[in-house]
């Protein structure tokens, strides 16, 4: 009996003691998972208006909070050296585009203009791993083209990377791909988007039996020229931009509106007379859908059918991701934020094996097409121009996110927030310290500010009144404190000077205040300078 007994206590010690012990465990920290778009307009998800099926986007959003209020650079580099070092893209090396910065004198081996991550910054994927986290991306890199500029060296545990601006989407020839830690080829004729996604999931295959926590960053070069897309994803599209590219920019803007994203009282601005360039001052004419022949509207149209099939098609492999984190048990326990890297692209071109009859070969792996200025009009809607200028078409970009254990409906936050406020939210959320330097090399601080304290409801903004935060890029300025933004444009965009923008009340830069609001004026002048003098930014031909 008194055996019996000894037993029992025993067994009933042991059953505590486990009791005890998992009652006491550390939770295990959030995961992560970030999802670049690559030169997604602002008017392109159906959350935010548009005609194009993103049912898996959509529901993060009806999930989460969409940001109305997000700011990128004014191209892809330059915005994924923000991102992951949460300071200006001047500091961190991307002054400029790397591909062009090598032929500028002026720029060519300037500090901040190396064309890849310096030492003055540290990824935010290093910092992560530091404290135990699982670190993948797979996708586009950008940030450099040898080993010890690679995601390997910058933080990242597992990796398959373009390293170069764009690709074909099916046969990648010539290009330069990084997985883990070395160069390696693409399994050609493969999509892209589908490649990159069986990627991530293989990753996290690979390691979730350890219970540490992961980030994960799906770089997508989608919807990226050239326009490709699997055939029957396009065929979903067929005839649905017959309107043309005037009126769907018009429903595209109503479609801002009616989400609440865009305020009734703004108007739709007249367009330019001119297409724009990337880097240079363009005189062709920008043609309204009417003047095009009927043979013109079809081979229009079809760039049309092809980008949005590229984003359904992204917005599946989204689901897929999701899909899978489901199945794993860890979708509940991740922070998803989903994001373009700058505005919609103005590149036009239509080249395929047949120049007389190019349709039949459109989007597909041996074509190489691009939509334009207008279809890119469209696609910005309510902002101003595009990719590549820092007008609001080129820098004002879609995000939404959506906080781990949480189901309910954010809806639409107006805060200013910007990509530098990414590095220093993922860094809090996993509890990890931004350092003063890094393996003996001093850091510069981030200019970022964790977006946490606004989605845990502690407080409705990010930054204050008095935030500043500048862009430059080619030459095209902007400035933005509080409600009020200079943007300086070249003609025939701009003036070639500064002009003063109310950007809450003229979200589409139509009305310039300078003259009439000169001590804000210059007080904002006051602050560009600051702010070229504080970042290193190289002013040319200025």
């Amino acid at each position: 009996m008194k055996q019996g007994y000894l037993i029992f206590t025993f067994l009933l010690c042991v059953i505590c003691s486990c009791q005890s012990e998992q009652t006491t465990q550390v939770p295990k920290k959030p995961n992560i998972v970030l999802i670049v778009a690559d030169d997604l307009g602002y008017s392109d998800l159906g959350c935010f208006g548009s005609e194009i099926s993103t049912p898996n986007i959509d529901s993060l959003a009806s999930h989460g909070q969409i940001f109305t209020n997000f700011y990128t650079a004014a191209t892809c580099s330059p915005t994924r050296a923000m991102l992951l070092t949460g300071t200006d893209n001047h500091i961190a090396g991307l002054g400029d585009m790397a591909e062009r910065a090598e032929r500028i004198p002026g720029e060519k081996g300037k500090p901040g203009y190396e064309g890849y991550l310096n030492r003055r910054v540290v990824s935010f994927a290093q910092l992560l791993k530091d404290v135990g986290y699982h670190t993948y991306i797979a996708g586009k890199w950008h940030l450099g083209l040898t080993a010890d500029q690679s995601p390997k060296a910058n933080g990242f545990e597992r990796s398959f990377t373009l390293l170069e601006a764009y690709a074909n989407h099916y046969y990648p020839d010539g290009n330069t791909f990084w997985q883990d830690d070395h160069f390696t080829n693409y399994p050609n004729g493969q999509y892209s988007t589908d490649v990159y996604t069986d990627k991530l999931i293989s990753f996290l295959q690979s390691e979730n039996s350890d219970n540490q926590p992961f980030f994960l960053m799906a770089a997508y070069t989608s919807p990226h020229w050239p326009l490709q897309a699997p055939v029957a994803t396009i065929e979903k599209y067929k005839g649905k931009y017959r309107m043309g590219y005037d009126s769907l920019r018009a429903m595209r803007f109503a479609g801002l509106k009616k989400k609440g994203i865009v305020q009734a009282d703004v108007n739709l601005p007249k367009l330019p007379s001119v297409v724009g360039n990337l880097y240079d001052i363009s005189d062709r004419p920008l043609l309204p859908w009417a003047s095009l022949t009927p043979d013109e509207q079809r081979i229009e149209e079809r760039k049309m059918e092809i980008y949005a099939a590229m984003i359904d098609n992204l917005d599946q492999n989204i689901g897929r991701l999701i899909e899978y984190l489901k199945d794993i048990g860890e979708y509940d326990n991740t922070l998803f934020i989903f994001m373009s890297d700058n505005g919609p692209a103005e590149l036009d071109i239509n080249a395929t094996p047949d120049d007389a009859d190019p349709y039949r070969y459109m989007g597909t792996a041996n074509s190489f097409v691009a939509y334009g200025a207008p279809w890119a009009h469209a696609s910005s809607a309510v902002n101003s121009l595009y990719k590549g200028y820092s007008a609001e078409g080129g820098i004002h970009s879609p995000m939404i996110i959506k906080m781990p254990m949480r189901q309910t409906a954010e809806g639409l936050t107006f805060a200013f927030t910007s990509v530098m406020d990414i590095a220093p939210t993922f860094l809090e959320l996993a509890g990890a310290k931004y350092p003063s330097s890094y393996q003996g090399q001093a850091l510069t601080p981030y200019k970022g500010a964790s977006l946490l304290p606004l989605l845990r409801k502690k407080q409705n903004f990010v930054h204050d009144e008095d935030y500043v935060m500048g862009w430059e890029l080619f030459g095209r300025c902007a400035l933005r404190k509080g409600k009020w933004k200079i943007t300086k444009i070249e003609p025939p965009f701009g003036k070639g000077v500064f002009e003063l923008f109310d950007i809450i009340q003229d979200p589409t830069e139509s009305n310039d205040l300078s003259q009439q609001l000169p001590v804000k004026y210059n007080e904002l002048l006051k602050h560009w300078e600051n702010y070229v003098r504080d970042n290193g930014v190289i002013l040319l031909n200025q």
